[in-house]
């Protein structure tokens, strides 16, 4: 059961440097940051969350929920498991500095990581077939599926994608860790060229994502629409891509989220 609280951006950064005032506070959104447990769940995505992912556009909109990804009973016998930042977080400064970015999202990956409490992680098996099940019933039922999908046109797009979560991460709620310590309102420093970068905790946004055996954290598979041939038969289906590139899926999540506020 997730308990609902407004979600907002989790950090600033106050840099110190030539390209901005002294005391300028440049946001940075860590809504689906990718950890080794997959992307932390901002919004309330759950296994078997649908996607239709458009790379040319650098589009994303969420199809469906297919149904019979049911989460085994959590064995609770873990009570904390840390989640480390690996990347995907926002930074307001835009262009304007890929250095400061990039410095500083290397100093969140040091220094920073995030505690899950309860920790359940499970990976579903069967996918495509769970997937390609759901969507064959309805076109026996004479359902839309197909066309809400977008299938005749993705199959034919060599840019467009379906996102799949099939892997996820349940507990009772996720802690920013800096430097170790549980952190609220508190910041700390590091040298970017030369001068001090303050980092501070600010907003609510893990604060949401709590309640016994959320979904705290996910991961995709990213597939491509096909068409199987039986006999004279064509029925859709999907096969997994292994290579696509997805260090832009934060981004989309952010864009996708279904969170109110």
């Amino acid at each position: 059961m997730r308990i609902f609280k407004p979600a907002t951006a989790l950090f600033a950064v106050t840099f110190l440097t030539a390209c901005l005032r002294d005391g300028d506070v440049v946001p940075v959104n860590l809504d689906y940051a990718k950890t080794n447990y997959g992307y932390i769940n901002s919004g309330d995505f759950k296994a078997g969350s649908f996607f239709l992912w458009d790379k040319g556009e650098s589009r994303m909109v969420h199809l469906s929920d297919v149904p019979g990804f049911e989460a085994p009973p959590n064995p609770r016998d873990k009570t904390v498991q840390v989640a480390d930042y690996t990347s995907g977080a926002s930074f307001g400064v835009g262009g304007q500095n890929a250095a400061i970015k990039a410095k500083a999202d290397a100093m969140m990956s040091a220094r920073s990581a995030f505690e899950i409490s309860y920790p359940n992680s499970v990976v579903f098996d069967n996918t495509i077939t769970r997937v390609t099940r759901y969507l064959g019933d309805d076109i026996r039922d004479g359902g839309g599926l197909l066309d809400e999908w977008g299938f005749r046109t993705a199959v034919n797009d060599p840019e467009q994608f379906y996102v799949l979560v099939r892997k996820v991460t349940y507990g009772d709620g996720i802690r920013l860790l800096v430097d170790g310590e549980s952190e609220v309102n508190a910041g700390f420093s590091v040298i970017i060229k030369g001068a001090d970068v303050n980092v501070r905790v600010q907003g609510k946004g893990l604060n949401a994502i709590q309640g016994t055996d959320t979904e705290v954290a996910f991961d995709v598979y990213i597939m491509r629409p096909i068409w199987n041939q039986t006999g004279s038969a064509q029925t859709p289906s999907f096969t997994v891509d292994h290579f696509v590139k997805i260090d832009g899926l934060p981004d989309l999540f952010r864009s996708t989220s279904r969170r109110d506020g």
